[in-house]
Formats: structure tokens, C-alpha cells, sequence
């Protein structure tokens, strides 16, 4: 069982040296544990080369498929296990990131505590949509909320309800007169006497599915700004841009959730690129077994109603403005 976690951990992370903070092993561990498998077997199951990238072989490829269900069977036997016989015991770990928290924090763990046979309800945050998906598949949560983008590899494996679309807006400190901005949005180029902000912008780390996007958008459309800071959490990239500092991208459903204090030095101009998909998934075995069925309904039904129409996310933000207001104004 442990090579079988251990191969799949590998796969799943896409290297011998990114699974180690998966399985709790030290790389050289893993790899002994893996020529180990791979001499049990009698066959190479990873091509090593010099990409570190990993290349299955044909017997890696069958393998790779047997462990992801064997781990998903034991999965679902223990969670059954604990639902017919541990009385109350089982555990429910539900995982989003810092951006994608929104008002439902408290409604995930009231909806918890409304069934009978969760015990105990575990909120855990990943930095990225991707290290919240790693935790689904490594059955270390059972459920979470994130961007779809981040779920492509693995859809076959999840069930997924769609929630809501997240407009990307851009992020400028509240000061910034509004004709400043027409401007650079409409020309590219940095009015003379403009704010030092403007010149810089947040660069968001690559792990999240649209900051290419992101980038390109600043090369493109603001080719005189450049990425002076960089960071991995949307809500950091924004106190920078509060404090007067830089500009960046952020999701709008982000904006509501942050403090006044932060709202209140900031405003957004929705701008009608680029929006993500948000989505609660949890792997399909475990939605036979009712608990996890009956959080994951309960979750939906409320997100749904909370943010199920894309068109008024902008206005739960205090400051909110959109390219076709901007540039309509005299």
C-alpha cells in the first residue's frame, strides 16, 4: 500500500522531488521505495532521465490506474467504516484558498454540524486552487472549493458542481483619479505626473491558472509597468496595492471579503477579459456515502444562491468601476 501511495504521489506531483511534501518522505526514501516496487514487479514502471518531468512506462501507466483506485476504495472503506461503526466519528476536511473563502466559511461549518455523523469538521487553506486539489487527490480533505481550471487533469475522477464565475478585475490604490486610468486604458502609455503605483504591478505566483494571463495582460496593455513585487497570496498582493504601492489583479469575489480598512484605499475596474470558473468538487467515491453528499448539497445550494448571478459580484465590492463606465465618462 505504501508503494502504491508512494508511486501515485509521484504522478500526481509530477516529480520524484515534489512528492516529497505529499507523503511526508525524504527524496531519497522515495526513490528507494520505488526501485523497490518496480523490483517486486520485475519491471520499470518511470523512465528516468534528465527532464524531471515524469514519463511512465506502459506498466507504470496500468499501475498508476490500479493505485489511484485501490487508494479510493480503501478511502471509501474507511470513511463507511466510520460511518457505521466508529458512532460519530468521522471527520469531514473541506479546503478552499484565502481568495476563494468568501461568505461560506461559516456556512460550511454550520452545515457540518448539522449531520449526525460528522464528529469533527476540519477548514484547511491551500495557497492555490492546484495545492487544494493535491490535498483531494493525496485523501488528505475530502472536499473543496476552487477554480476549475485547476481540476483539468483529474475530471474524470471528481464530482463537480459549478458555483459561480469570478470576474478578474484590476486592482489600483483608491486615490488614482479615474481619468488617469481612462487614460492609460486607452492609449497604453503612463500620463506624465501619474502616481508611482501605476509603473509597478504584483507579480502573482505561476502556480495560479490565469496569472499568464495576468502577465500578459501587463505586458500588453501597460508595457511601462513592471513586476517590482511578487507574491503567493491574492489577499497580500492587495494590502500591497492598498498601501499605495502597485497595481494587480484580483477576483472580484475577493474584494467583499476583504477588511474595510483594505476596501476603503482601494478600487476595481472590472475588465471583461478573463473570468474563472469556481466549482466544489469531491472525489466521486465518496459521494455514495451520505454525509459527504448531503455537505456537498448543502454547499451548493447556498453559494449558488449567495453568488449565482456573475453580474452582481462587482457590486459587492465598495468601489467598483467597469472599462465601459470609465470610458464613456467626459
Amino acid at each position: 500500500m505504501k508503494q502504491l501511495e508512494i508511486l501515485h504521489a509521484i504522478i500526481m506531483a509530477g516529480s520524484i522531488s515534489q512528492a516529497t511534501r505529499m507523503v511526508g518522505l525524504s527524496q531519497p526514501t522515495l526513490s528507494q521505495q520505488l526501485a523497490k516496487f518496480e523490483e517486486t514487479l520485475g519491471t520499470q514502471l518511470i523512465v528516468r532521465g534528465r527532464s524531471s518531468n515524469v514519463k511512465l512506462t506502459a506498466a507504470g501507466e496500468y499501475w498508476f490506474r490500479n493505485a489511484s483506485q485501490i487508494l479510493n476504495s480503501v478511502d471509501k472503506a474507511e470513511q463507511q467504516h466510520k460511518i457505521l461503526f466508529a458512532e460519530r466519528n468521522l471527520t469531514l476536511s473541506f479546503g478552499t484558498t484565502p481568495s476563494l473563502r468568501g461568505r461560506f466559511t461559516e456556512v460550511a461549518a454550520r452545515c457540518a454540524s448539522e449531520i449526525e455523523q460528522i464528529a469533527r469538521f476540519e477548514m484547511v487553506w491551500g495557497t492555490t486552487s492546484s495545492d487544494v486539489v493535491e490535498m483531494i487527490n493525496t485523501h488528505k480533505l475530502n472536499c473543496g472549493i476552487v477554480s476549475l481550471g485547476s481540476i483539468e487533469p483529474f475530471r474524470s475522477s471528481f464530482h463537480i458542481e459549478h458555483l459561480w464565475t469570478d470576474p478578474i478585475a484590476w486592482t489600483l490604490p483608491a486615490d488614482i483619479p479615474d481619468k488617469i486610468i481612462e487614460s492609460i486604458l486607452a492609449t497604453g502609455a503612463l500620463p506624465a505626473s501619474s502616481p508611482k503605483a501605476l509603473s509597478r504591478y504584483v507579480d502573482l505566483t505561476e502556480e495560479l491558472i490565469w496569472s499568464e494571463w495576468s502577465e500578459n495582460w501587463f505586458r500588453h496593455r501597460l508595457p511601462f509597468a513592471t513586476p517590482f513585487f511578487g507574491c503567493m497570496a491574492l489577499p497580500t498582493a492587495v494590502d500591497i496595492v492598498a498601501a499605495g504601492l502597485a497595481t494587480c489583479h484580483t477576483p472580484v469575489s475577493l474584494i467583499s471579503n476583504l477588511p474595510e480598512s483594505v476596501r476603503s484605499r482601494i478600487k476595481i475596474v472590472e475588465l471583461g477579459e478573463y473570468r474563472r470558473d469556481v466549482v466544489l468538487v469531491t472525489p466521486k467515491h465518496l459521494m455514495s456515502l451520505k454525509p459527504f453528499k448531503a455537505f456537498c448539497d448543502k454547499m451548493t445550494s447556498y453559494t449558488r444562491v449567495a453568488y449565482g448571478n456573475s453580474a452582481d459580484l462587482p457590486k459587492k465590492a465598495d468601489s467598483a468601476l467597469s472599462i465601459a463606465n470609465l470610458l464613456s465618462r467626459d
